[in-house]
């Protein structure tokens, strides 16, 4: 008999009752997230620290706190629109018109009241950039209403005015509690991830299992460079700060559910995915009442086993990982820096054209053959590390995979220019696909979204020609 492949083993007989049960539902959240060619979209997150006009912290709590310019911003928006949790008004979610589409957008609290505008998902990186831009003008208008006159926010990967982590507060929400107990028992730099550092993040579309495989190693592979390219944390702890502090603190959080996901260069299934979530202590467990638990030393296995879950019970428990990339029912990229909306932009427009790209692997294993001949094959995880310690130790004097960062760079610059520019093939389900009926950011033809696509990639390049990255304009 042949050997199996990974494909044959999508089934575990020994796997029954509600844990089965509840596996093949997990699996079901992430494959009802294949869309047609034509309707996959494209989304970010950005998390920002409002700084008050000396440029301290403004907290949660207070008259003149982060929850008054929520309790503000509440008096504009619908009842249905606000979203509170444990008793406390912590965001809101409501539509915004963009020349085009809806713009789907939330506002949220991250641990420290750090403020994530969430946009999307959407058709084009252009409408996704005037639906934050607009939040963003409004916000502007609110903080003197609420005492924060001559308050802003700020893109920074790592809080610049914090040099004792412990000293900033919680907000209110009892899930931060729980992972704040639980995770500094677990890594050196949990309160610094929790309470000072603020992300980018990019939510791409796939359109089966295998083509999130694709996206997913991709990323992983690439992850390394992108944390380099946004790395946006100039300062840790009050002090100047080494390269890449905000990807160094994320090594030192917890293994067990941070970093690569075993597997994730080998053709990762979505049941390898959920299986891999299911070995992970979810440190706390939100049911469909909305009650918050500790689960203490259980693992997610654990609590799958005990009942048939609803969908929102899972969804938390697949929130409860933190890996380089997660899956949500979408691929989420979690590598990059807080940027400024623009170049949060540019970002999306960057990593979509690349990841949204079916050849990706061959196009750069072609460009870099006279370092990489045998392209990607034969690398593992511990390459992946490799390449982020060189990163981290060297920037742009690193070698990543054998290739000097700055050749990989300008191969993926030019890469992600010739996909928005010209559609160039393999962006869809055959070389004979339109490049407009695939991608948000990979499309033939003119137009005020292509061409705001093809600013943001250049403005990029440009940088990066410089050997500049976005810590050094501080």
């Amino acid at each position: 008999m042949p050997a199996s492949t990974r494909s044959d083993q999508t089934r575990i007989p020994t796997f029954t009752g509600a844990f089965r049960q509840n596996l093949d539902a997990m699996v079901g959240i992430l494959a009802r997230g294949e869309k047609d060619p034509a309707g996959k979209r494209i989304g970010f997150e950005l998390e920002r620290i409002l700084l008050t006009a000396e440029g301290e912290p403004v907290p949660f709590a207070g008259e003149h706190g982060v929850s008054a310019l929520l309790e503000k911003l509440a008096e504009d928006r619908a009842e249905d629109e606000l979203v509170y949790i444990d008793g406390h008004l912590l965001g809101m979610t409501f539509d915004v018109p963009t020349d085009g589409e809806d713009v789907t957008v939330a506002i949220s609290l991250e641990p420290a009241a750090q403020l994530e505008v969430s946009a999307g998902p959407a058709h084009t990186v252009k409408a996704l950039y005037d639906a934050v831009h607009a939040v963003d003008e409004w916000i502007e208008t609110t903080l003197p209403a609420a005492g924060l006159a001559g308050a802003h926010l700020v893109a920074i990967g790592y809080d610049p005015a914090v040099s004792a982590p412990e000293e900033l507060m919680l907000i209110p929400k009892e899930r931060y509690a729980d992972m704040d107990a639980y995770l500094s028992r677990r890594g050196r730099y949990a309160r610094d991830m929790m309470r000072c550092t603020a992300s980018t993040q990019v939510s791409l579309d796939y359109e089966s299992e295998e083509d999130c495989q694709r996206i997913y190693r991709m990323a992983t592979y690439l992850g390394p460079l992108f944390a380099f390219l946004f790395d946006n944390s100039p300062v840790f702890r009050g002090e100047q700060g080494r390269g890449m502090a905000r990807s160094r603190i994320w090594r030192h959080v917890d293994v067990d559910r941070c970093g690569i996901v075993p597997g994730s260069l080998e053709g990762l299934s979505f049941e390898d995915y959920v299986l891999w979530v299911s070995s992970v202590k979810p440190i706390l467990f939100t049911d469909a009442a909305h009650t918050t638990t500790s689960t203490g030393n259980l693992y997610t296995r654990d609590i799958m086993s005990e009942r048939p879950l609803e969908k929102s019970e899972l969804q938390h428990l697949l929130s409860m990982v933190f890996p380089n990339v997660r899956l949500k029912g979408f691929v989420e990229l979690r590598e990059m820096d807080s940027l400024s909306p623009r170049l949060a932009a540019a970002c999306t427009s960057f990593t979509g054209a690349l990841l949204y790209d079916r050849c990706l692997e061959a196009k750069l294993a072609d460009r870099l053959s006279a370092w990489m001949p045998q392209g990607f094959a034969g690398m593992d995880e511990n390459d992946c590390v490799a390449a982020r310690l060189a990163l981290h130790e060297r920037g742009w004097s690193a070698r990543v995979y054998g290739v000097l960062a700055t050749d990989f760079v300008d191969a993926l610059a030019d890469i992600a220019l010739e996909n928005v520019f010209g559609g160039h093939g393999c962006t869809g389900v055959g070389s004979d696909a339109p490049a407009s009926v695939t991608v948000p950011v990979v499309r033939e033809g003119a137009g005020a979204a292509n061409d705001f696509d093809l600013e943001g990639i250049e403005l990029l390049r440009d940088m990066w020609k410089k050997r500049r990255l976005p810590r050094d304009d501080w």
